[in-house]
């Protein structure tokens, strides 16, 4: 160490001493190196310097010197520096100064031009002298190359060590090393529990949010991390952390080393920072599959990555299936250019239609096609009905089953919360009895802990009653009736108010792979082929709606019958025939007045009759049964028999019934003139059926009339019979017999 190089205006300024150690770990058991480091400020006392201007910057402690931005005792040092306020610098080697060249030689600028001084443990240097500096500057690049080379034996070691699935690290909640270093399912049946949970909702449900929402409902808490492995720490669960349980490798078994890689970046002050970026799997330096036991088998893993992947929004699947009335939302193709036709709705419903306008976003070219897609999707949801139908009993008993299963895994859930909260009273019990009763100073707080700990395992048991009570009640025979009930009528199922689109959605998605249409097949038609996911084909012909007109027109059948039943019946009178008709409005209602008021109105029908409903001899079936002292169904029948002569409109309609003065003294007659024969005894009269007698009544071949008497009724005939005597003479007419 030349000390002649240590001039009195060096001695005026400050003598810095720069202690740093690389790693809290060193920072604690390294104390040998940090003694060495702070016996400098004896050195600097031997050079000259005051006790009063030898100053120790140790603020870098436990701080690597690969980064100098971030260490604040250096960017200290280097400011006094700059201002000319130091006039030596000792560290026990330049590596405690920086281990970077870009860093250590800015140093020796900002010393060579304040003609500050570095020493070491091995000499003196003045940046300013050109020996000094190249010799600095080797110092400077040795020590990066020293850093470099330590990096890179451990890394490699620790690339070796995973490799083998041996290098530890931080487990996710579920797991922990044993003894051994193997990875091993946490002992806790509750922490296993929660876990497994998470797992068979997103199977069930799939998708994360719905597994989020549905563990909030039913207030089921996840297991965080707990750094001791003793603790555990329960809380509500979020989306992230959901995410991270469901995307993450080792619950299938697998051991993963190197998912995320730290490169460096320039930030907006263009200094240097570190990132920490995801890598794709095919760059994972290692993936061992079967490597432990995981909560999921790996194939499950993987179909849960398919999953999570597919319900992304913008990708080339359908997305996750979302609450919208489209049945068929993402897997429509266009049949023309072949991209996925987006689904807009309208202000009804059911209102949707389907736009490939793909072209138009990208290049601004023309939409290649839009169509209505109602008759679409009904359409493919016989074709899904259909091919579902003979699974109805097993989708009955496989509801059933997971109602159990469900109701077993939650009630053994409220179990364990309620065992580990009395536990924790046992625990805090056990700690107060121990305590001495004396030492109020510790006994004060550990009796409150035992407090707090009976509190809490009786708001447990309470929540866990509620629950448990929904629980314990098996399916009701009225809810096991519904299953059967719909087992046979899976399209009432399909259709019921309970069923979310999510479920329609997802039960399509598992059938059908994509529907390809091209609308230009004809002028009306839409050309549809179903790809199932079996490989099959199902190709479909539906006609496209009129342009100009709304799905909800009425028929031509409808208007011409209402324009007929208008000239003889009001508009409440149409509403009755209508409804006894079975005929419903366009939108599914049944008509009333109103309703035929306002379809009248739209197709320009005069309102009201505008003919005469009756005339002197024409009745209604109720005024005439009335008049001829029956009930109406005898008058229809009569009707119908051909005795009375009667119409309607259209069937359901009002009968008019043409009573005549004599049908009414034929059908109403007292009593018979005298020789009239009953119908049994001029069917043997006449040697014929009774059945031939009252077709010939009705014909009007034979006169009769129908008698009363009390309360029964009879046919009287007029019936003309002819002997040997009374045959016509061959000089004169014959006489008339008598009756």
């Amino acid at each position: 160490m030349n000390r002649d190089q240590i001039s009195l205006a060096h001695r005026t300024r400050l003598a810095c001493v720069y202690i740093r150690q690389s790693s809290p770990h060193q920072v604690v058991h390294h104390k040998e190196s940090q003694g060495r480091q702070r016996s400098l400020v004896d050195r600097a006392l031997e050079l000259g310097w005051p006790r009063d201007l030898v100053v120790s910057i140790d603020d870098d402690l436990g701080e690597s010197a690969a980064r100098s931005n971030a260490r604040g005792g250096f960017e200290q040092l280097v400011a006094q520096a700059a201002l000319g306020k130091v006039g030596l610098i000792l560290a026990l080697d330049v590596s405690r100064l920086t281990r970077g060249n870009s860093a250590w030689y800015h140093l020796l600028d900002v010393c060579a031009i304040t003609g500050t001084l570095i020493a070491d443990t091995d000499g003196l240097y003045d940046p300013r002298q050109y020996n000094d500096r190249l010799l600095l500057g080797l110092k400077g690049t040795m020590s990066e190359a020293e850093l470099h080379l330590m990096k890179q034996r451990l890394v490699e070691a620790m690339k070796a060590k995973a490799k083998r699935g041996e290098f530890q690290f931080q487990l996710p909640p579920g797991f922990v090393w044993d003894e051994a270093g193997r990875i091993q399912k946490v002992a806790d049946e509750q922490v296993r529990g929660a876990i497994e949970r998470v797992f068979e909702r997103f199977a069930r449900l799939g998708t994360i949010h719905q597994v989020h929402a549905s563990l909030i409902d039913d207030a089921m808490p996840v297991l965080h991390h707990s750094r001791d492995g003793h603790r555990v720490r329960w809380s509500v669960p979020s989306y992230a952390y959901l995410y991270r349980m469901l995307r993450h490798p080792m619950y299938g078994g697998a051991y993963v080393y190197g998912q995320r890689q730290v490169e460096e970046v320039l930030d907006a002050s263009q200094r240097p920072v570190k990132r920490v970026r995801k890598r794709a799997r095919k760059d994972w330096p290692v993936l061992i599959q079967d490597h432990h036991e995981g909560y999921i088998a790996w194939e499950q893993f993987e179909r849960n990555q398919r999953q999570i992947e597919a319900n992304r929004n913008g990708t080339p699947g359908p997305g996750a299936p979302r609450a919208g009335g489209s049945l068929l939302q993402g897997q429509v193709l266009c049949g023309q250019c072949g991209r996925p036709m987006r689904v807009s709705y309208g202000r009804g419903a059911s209102a949707l239609r389907f736009t490939c306008a793909g072209a138009r976003r990208q290049t601004g070219g023309p939409v290649c096609q839009s169509f209505g897609g109602l008759r679409l999707e009904r359409a493919v949801e016989r074709l899904v009905l259909d091919a579902l139908e003979p699974l109805g009993v097993e989708g009955m008993i496989a509801a059933a089953g997971a109602h159990v299963q469900a109701s077993d895994s939650e009630r053994v859930h409220w179990h364990q919360r309620v065992e580990r909260a009395r536990y924790e009273v046992e625990l805090a019990r056990r700690q107060y009895d121990a305590v001495d009763p004396a030492n109020r100073l510790v006994a004060r707080e550990l009796e409150r802990r035992f407090e707090t700990a009976l509190d809490a395992v009786q708001a447990i048991e309470q929540e866990a009653a509620v629950h448990l009570r929904r629980l314990e009640s098996p399916l009701s025979a009225r809810d096991q009736e519904r299953l059967r009930r719909y087992a046979q009528h899976l399209p009432a199922l399909w259709h019921a108010p309970t069923t979310r689109p999510q479920d329609r959605k997802r039960i399509v998605r598992l059938l059908i792979e994509h529907v390809i249409v091209t609308a230009g097949g004809g002028p009306a038609t839409l050309q549809a082929d179903v790809h199932w996911s079996g490989g099959e084909r199902s190709h479909l012909e539906l006609a496209k709606g009129r342009p100009g007109l709304h799905r909800y027109v009425a028929p031509g059948e409808l208007i011409d019958l209402l324009r007929t039943l208008a000239r003889e019946f009001s508009d409440a009178q149409i509403a009755r025939i209508l409804n006894r008709k079975g005929i419903r409005t366009p939108k599914g209602l049944p008509f009333n007045a109103h309703r035929v008021g306002m379809t009248r109105h739209n197709h320009q029908i005069a309102n009201g009759p505008i003919v005469p409903r009756m005339g002197d001899d024409i009745h209604t079936a109720e005024q005439a049964a009335a008049m001829l002292g029956v009930n109406r169904a005898t008058v229809i029948r009569w009707v119908d028999s051909g005795l009375l002569k009667g119409a309607q409109l259209t069937p359901c309609a009002p009968w008019r019934i043409q009573l005549t003065p004599a049908a009414v003294r034929r059908l109403t007659a007292t009593d018979a003139p005298e020789g009239w024969l009953s119908l049994k005894k001029a069917a043997l009269a006449l040697g014929v059926s009774q059945q031939t007698v009252v077709q010939r009544l009705k014909a009007g071949t034979l006169e009769g009339v129908r008698v009363r008497r009390g309360r029964r009724s009879g046919w009287r005939v007029r019936v003309k019979l002819t002997t040997y005597d009374q045959q016509p003479t061959l000089f004169g007419p014959a006489s008339t017999p008598s009756i």
